[in-house]
């Protein structure tokens, strides 16, 4: 059985609204705030705009919006003004739950609008980064949508606090991907990007081989890193074998018997010292039994 709420009047205690005799909600829409104020908006006021991660998809927002009924509103979002409207900057979740709770006002710091697309996304990717609730497939993307706008691998890596090699990996997996969507559309969960990263080293054939023996356990994504990682360890031992080689000796050794004489010719041999120590060793041996040797 779940976990009873409180009533609403116990609920909004930490909101700070404001009431008026007859009980409707006092807002003043006409109102525009400067930059750096920190308001309570109606939550009609606020909208959505992009944002580098599936909001809609997050289970966890029932629960952030019964931690927001239960105990207030403890972090506002940031929101910048646009058409009589207030647009969510950072903490799209917060204003998601805030909306699903059915809460009227929403906490809020007034800012101006991200200048430019890559302003948007590195500043959403810190802030999800950071609360480490991005999926890989989200941060592959934006990932790959900051290289459109011109950023540099290492210019990623710095802003966001992170390696070049993560970056890389991340651009590895996100090209993989898009180009087997279908293919992995076959797996019941999304697998990591070290994973997927580590299937972009195997043929083609091998990568259908690993998620069809995933799918036979399920298609998770332990199952996908089990069969990925056999065959990334069977790649690497093979390529750790020494090759075997064929080294083709272009020389002619001709005997003749009747005339006791030889004839060694050895212009095809490239390396000189072979070519010295082979012609010795047959001088020798036929000089010692009566053979004429022309080198």
């Amino acid at each position: 059985m779940g976990k009873k709420r409180p009533p609403l009047s116990q609920v909004h205690k930490n909101m700070n609204f404001d009431i008026s005799e007859d009980n409707a909600l006092v807002t003043k829409e006409e109102k525009i705030y400067s930059e750096g104020s920190f308001v309570d908006l109606p939550i009609s006021k606020v909208e959505l705009d992009k944002n580098i991660r599936d909001i809609y998809a997050d289970d966890s927002l029932d629960e952030l919006g019964d931690s927001i009924l239960e105990n207030g509103q403890i972090q506002p979002i940031v929101v910048y003004p646009k058409d009589g409207k207030y647009i969510v900057k950072v903490g799209h979740r917060r204003y998601k739950a805030c909306l699903l709770r059915d809460i009227p006002t929403i906490k809020c710091i007034i800012q101006k609008d991200f200048e430019d697309e890559k302003q948007r996304i590195i500043t959403q990717a810190i802030e999800n980064e950071q609360r480490l609730n991005l999926s890989s497939r989200e941060r592959e993307s934006y990932i790959a949508r900051l290289i459109e706008l011109g950023l540099s691998q290492v210019e990623i890596a710095r802003v966001l606090h992170k390696t070049k090699g993560w970056v890389s990996e991340a651009l590895t997996s996100y090209k993989l991907v898009s180009e087997n969507e279908e293919l992995f559309k076959e797996l019941s969960e999304e697998p990591s990007t070290r994973d997927t990263w580590k299937a972009s080293t195997l043929t083609k054939e091998q990568l259908k081989s690993a998620i069809s023996e995933a799918k036979i356990h399920g298609g998770t994504k332990d199952a996908f890193k089990k069969e990925v990682s056999k065959r990334f360890e069977e790649n690497a031992a093979r390529k750790k074998r020494p090759a075997s080689s064929e080294t083709i000796l272009k020389c002619s050794l001709i005997v003749d018997n009747e005339k006791k004489s030889v004839i060694f010719d050895s212009r095809g041999l490239e390396e000189p010292d072979l070519k010295k120590d082979m012609s010795n060793v047959i001088k020798r041996y036929y000089s010692k039994r009566g053979y004429e040797v022309i080198l």
